[in-house]
């Protein structure tokens, strides 16, 4: 048996500790990445890795500008803020660093899937230079057990751009399975593309 509020990853022998997270304490990955709750120090990193275009080609809603990214991501980092005093609970939004060089490699997240109780959604970012290093494979994993194990979820999905393989490889490498398939959903280089949902079920 794991430990209350602590998941272990298998694949990279690693533990996701939601009590040392909300001490501020990373959480190590592997041997390259970190885990932490977003927080306001983490939110200029991320909107530099939303400016690039690559990254942000199968997002809806990007580009965008710097203070939107800021009011996204802000009341996440005040959520954390009051949740590490003690008061309230956390936000599940995770900051990936490199943990040689605490460069921002990305972030992932598990979120609550509309007012369904039990269904939880995950998704992830990640900055280009972090790409095919199997890093949201990898996070996104431990994020699958977080959500069955600690959060109780009956079922946990996914979606993406029909055109997004690399993402729709991750969610087929964590054992999800395609569940939907919906036509001209995303504006997307001056047309439409589809969206795939994937999903896994206790």
């Amino acid at each position: 048996m794991t430990p209350s509020n602590t998941i272990v990853n298998s694949n990279a022998n690693t533990t996701l500790s939601l009590h040392e997270l909300l001490r501020g304490v990373p959480c190590t990955l592997d041997d390259n990445y970190q885990l932490s709750l977003i927080t306001e120090a983490d939110i200029d990193d991320l909107v530099t890795m939303l400016q690039d275009d690559e990254v942000t080609e199968f997002l809806w809603f990007a580009p965008a500008s710097e203070q939107f990214y800021w009011d996204y991501f802000a009341p996440m980092a005040a959520q954390n803020a009051l949740a590490m005093s003690g008061e309230g609970e956390p936000v599940m939004t995770l900051i990936i660093r490199d943990s040689h060089t605490q460069a921002l490699a990305g972030n992932a997240a598990i979120i609550p899937m509309g007012m369904i109780p039990g269904v939880y959604e995950i998704g992830y970012q990640l900055a280009r230079k972090f790409w095919g290093k199997g890093l949201a494979t990898s996070v996104s994993r431990l994020l699958l057990r977080y959500g069955f194990e600690q959060l109780n979820a009956h079922k946990i999905v996914a979606d993406c751009y029909a055109s997004n393989k690399g993402s729709e490889r991750v969610m087929q490498k964590i054992g999800m399975v395609k569940e939907g398939h919906q036509k001209d959903f995303y504006p997307y280089r001056g047309g439409l593309d589809d969206r795939i949902h994937y999903g896994i079920s206790r």
